[in-house]
């Protein structure tokens, strides 16, 4: 259980009033009478103040007075009323005079209420106006006729000076429009109030309880006895038909001269949407049945008001189904979501009111209408990302929570952003420009509080205050979001949809790949045989018959030994190629120069290029990758720079890294014969060679090369110019 030192702040004021617990401020209106009973011990344990007198018994008492002592004969009414939790209220004399009972019930506490019964409308006469309020309700075309007849009847049925519909924006500043007021008042339709003006704790207390009423701003209330339990906790109060209001908003409402209000919570969705308030400028007491009454007419208005607030949102959305199927048809030609939002002339700006639009997806942006740059939208993404939760972030004033938005206010004061996939910065985006507008306040809300002496105050004045309103854009509604969210499913679909047509076609080339692989290795190992015997037969002929022949016999047997010597060169690099798909990669940190040092002692330089000068640079930095396989990709690398450079006069080959680049990138570089960088693309391809038929070779170790590092997940690329030699990088994967 909390300390309850920490449950009531020891000083409250405006700086502090939004967290002002007022359930326990521990007060009751002066109109009514609180009794607290223990239900466990059937015992009294707290009462207000002014019960003490009702009853002519003393502070001291309070564990000793009964049901009896309070309700005389109906005594036996009231517990089985209580014995039975029952909420309903019922009527009972007390001291000769006829007081409404209202109970509640919290945890281990029986809260019982007594309010004067006071003559106002009859029951049948409520009756039949109710009849006509849910019809005259139910035939308003419009919810500002709505929220007009409400206001009319609630004062036709009250009789306060002035009845406001009062609605909250999304930053819980309100705004009256509609009210019934005497003629003789000033109009305040159309005025705008803070926030600050209802704090977040009093809107959650309008959730629960309903409808409020303060009968009598100026009188004293009653204090409830003991203020502490023996725990040392202060009443909750919160369901409590008389509780008192906070000494702060009593002041506020003496500062406007209002004598006595009346509040009904207007809930729509589950959500505070707004209050129905009235105003009385003299003390004025609504008795119980007639809040009741207000209750039920503000429950019908609530849910006609989210019933046509549904459906004008449903009504929207269907009107943009065919526009979303168009969008949805433009982006499946080609797979091109980018180009299917944006380059249409059906584009995403259709199915909201937005003036601009983007999509990022895929490290690319795409834009339509007028939007900030795209650096300036990328840096939004990024902020919209790391600082918002869930999927869906909207704003009509940006640069009220972002400061880069200033810059493009213009076009994007407001915003609306839906990210496509949970975890990635992918979304779609729309731009309200920025709506000038002179805003008219109940007072200056910059001085929402004054400083008076050594304390802060509500404001005094509640003159008309205008505004001008800037860097704001008009709201996003309901449907817009909706549509927005809808058209980010159909996204996700079309994206799930190319995912698997582009999975199915990997399957496909994976399986053929697989057949291939072993096609091309059962058919390189097959032609051995035959090869063996046709070199076999030709070394025969030239050993035993070679002299004998003339030179065309000579040339032709020398010609079938070169091209089988090719042929067997050709499988080897065959069964090389299709062998790195079988073979089972073992990822391990290695030691690159010890590696390079052994290729180049494998690749026997002294007998075929004793000629050339290789350089390596020292201290190489040590790689992650199989080694096995790295030997096989410098072998072919080195040799491919000693072949293509062999026929130069000064033949020169460096091994080095870049370092600063993570990881390292490796390179051989020569300077022999080079390619042109038109097809240095192609370079890598299996028997692409772009070179004379001078230089031996199977077209197939850049291949291998290129499949070496691909099965690192690694990169690979080539840079040259014709005749001034050619670089080879690659770069392995990080640890």
């Amino acid at each position: 259980m909390s300390d309850p030192s920490t449950l009531y702040p020891k000083k409250i004021d405006l700086t502090n009033c939004d967290k002002e617990p007022i359930h326990l401020l521990g007060q009751v209106q002066s109109h009514a009478y609180l009794f607290v009973i223990d239900a466990l011990k059937k015992q009294l344990v707290r009462v207000s103040e002014n019960v003490f007198n009702l009853l002519s018994r003393k502070r001291e008492d309070i564990h000793t007075i009964s049901l009896e002592d309070i309700f005389g004969s109906t005594a036996g009414t009231i517990n089985t009323h209580i014995e039975g939790k029952n909420t309903q209220a019922i009527e009972v004399e007390v001291k000769e005079k006829r007081y409404v009972v209202i109970t509640h019930y919290k945890e281990d506490l029986i809260y019982i209420e007594l309010e004067p019964v006071v003559a106002q409308a009859e029951a049948h006469i409520v009756q039949r106006q109710l009849s006509d309020i849910i019809t005259d309700l139910s035939q308003a075309i419009t919810v500002s006729g709505m929220c007009d007849k409400t206001a009319n009847l609630i004062k036709e049925l009250t009789g306060y000076d002035r009845v406001m519909v009062y609605k909250f924006d999304q930053n819980w500043n309100g705004t009256i429009i509609s009210e019934s007021r005497d003629v003789a008042l000033e109009s305040w339709l159309g005025m705008h109030y803070p926030a600050t003006d209802i704090p977040q704790q009093a809107r959650k207390a309008f959730l629960t309880q309903g409808v409020r009423l303060i009968a009598d701003v100026k009188s004293k209330t009653a204090a409830v006895y003991p203020e502490l339990n023996e725990q040392g906790f202060p009443l909750d109060l919160t369901h409590c038909e008389s509780r008192a209001s906070s000494p702060i908003h009593i002041e506020y409402l003496e500062n406007m001269k209002v004598g006595a209000t009346l509040t009904a919570a207007i809930i729509s969705n589950g959500n505070l949407w707004g209050l129905i308030a009235c105003h009385h400028y003299s003390p004025k007491f609504i008795n119980y049945y007639q809040r009741q009454t207000i209750k039920f007419l503000t429950q019908v208005f609530s849910t006609q008001l989210t019933l046509r607030s549904s459906n004008e949102v449903l009504t929207r959305i269907n009107a943009t189904v065919a526009t979303r199927t168009k969008l949805v048809e433009q982006m499946s030609d080609g797979w091109d979501v980018h180009s299917g939002l944006t380059e249409k002339t059906t584009s995403m700006l259709s199915i909201t009111e937005a003036t601009g639009g983007a999509i990022f997806l895929e490290n690319k942006i795409s834009t339509v209408g007028e939007t900030p740059a795209s650096d300036d939208i990328l840096d939004l993404v990024d902020w919209i990302y790391n600082s918002q939760m869930g999927d869906t972030y909207t704003s009509h004033n940006l640069t009220k929570e972002y400061d880069k938005g200033k810059a493009f206010a213009k076009m994007a004061s407001g915003v609306l952003c839906v990210f496509i996939a949970k975890g990635e910065k992918d979304c779609i985006l729309w731009f309200k420009p920025e709506l000038k507008q002179v805003i008219s306040w109940g007072g200056n809300p910059e001085k929402a509080v004054v400083e008076e002496g050594k304390r802060l105050t509500p404001r005094k004045s509640f003159e008309k205050w205008n505004q001008e309103q800037v860097l704001t854009s008009l709201p996003w509604k309901d449907y817009e979001i909706a549509s927005a969210q809808a058209l980010r499913t159909s996204i996700s679909n079309i994206i799930i949809s190319r995912y698997q047509e582009v999975k199915e076609l990997n399957d496909k080339l994976k399986e053929a790949y697989k057949e291939l692989e072993s096609f091309s290795y059962s058919v390189s190992h097959d032609l051995r045989s035959p090869l063996r015997g046709i070199d076999g037969f030709a070394q025969i002929i030239k050993e035993d018959y070679f002299e004998s022949l003339d030179d065309y016999g000579k040339n032709a047997i020398q010609t079938i030994i070169d091209s089988t010597s090719k042929m067997n060169t050709l499988i080897d690099d065959i069964l090389a190629f299709s062998g790195i798909g079988k073979y089972q990669i073992a990822m391990g940190v290695f030691d690159m120069q010890e590696l390079v040092g052994e290729v180049l002692q494998f690749l026997q330089l002294d007998k075929k290029y004793n000629n050339t000068t290789i350089e390596v640079e020292g201290d190489l930095p040590k790689a992650y990758g199989d080694r096995g396989m790295i030997f096989q990709l410098l072998s072919n690398l080195i040799g491919n720079a000693l072949k293509y450079s062999h026929t130069e006069e000064n033949p020169t080959i460096y091994i080095g890294a870049r370092r600063d680049e993570s990881p390292a990138v490796f390179f051989i570089k020569d300077n022999g014969i080079g390619f042109n960088e038109a097809h240095k693309e192609k370079i890598f391809g299996v028997f692409n060679r772009l070179v004379k038929d001078e230089f031996e070779g199977s077209g197939i170790g850049l291949a291998i090369a290129q499949r070496v590092v691909d099965k690192h997940k690694g990169t690979i690329w080539a840079e040259g110019k014709v005749d001034q030699g050619a670089t080879f990088y690659f770069q392995l994967p990080i640890r």
